[in-house]
């Protein structure tokens, strides 16, 4: 149930920034995209505060933070057919693999 939390969070975010896009390129649309994205980012936001009942804080940090980024890039560049170069998806491949080393990495270690 713990990792249902990150996906719904994620996804809120994905449909969110979907949403502010659509209303940054609509202008007609500017305001009722302004209330549906944050109203999705309090749903979001919800989930985040679950996330950090059950999980340290470093790691719901890394993968809700990373995850986003990875997620909201992915699906604007499908959604609105804008290609990542090279570099960009290197990019993404160390942000994941950041992301692994701080869920994964340092548990026994003291801080």
């Amino acid at each position: 149930m713990n990792y249902f939390f990150f996906v719904s969070f994620w996804i809120c975010q994905i449909i969110s920034t979907v949403i502010f896009k659509y209303g940054g390129i609509h202008p007609k649309h500017h305001w009722a995209a302004l209330i549906a994205g944050n109203l999705i980012l309090i749903i979001a936001s919800w989930f985040l505060i679950q996330l950090f009942k059950t999980f340290p804080q470093p790691i719901v940090i890394a993968l809700c933070s990373g995850g986003t980024f990875l997620t909201v890039q992915l699906a604007m560049a499908l959604i609105f057919k804008q290609p990542l170069a090279w570099l960009q998806i290197l990019g993404s491949a160390i942000i994941v693999f950041g992301m692994v080393l701080v869920t994964f990495g340092g548990k026994d270690q003291a801080v």
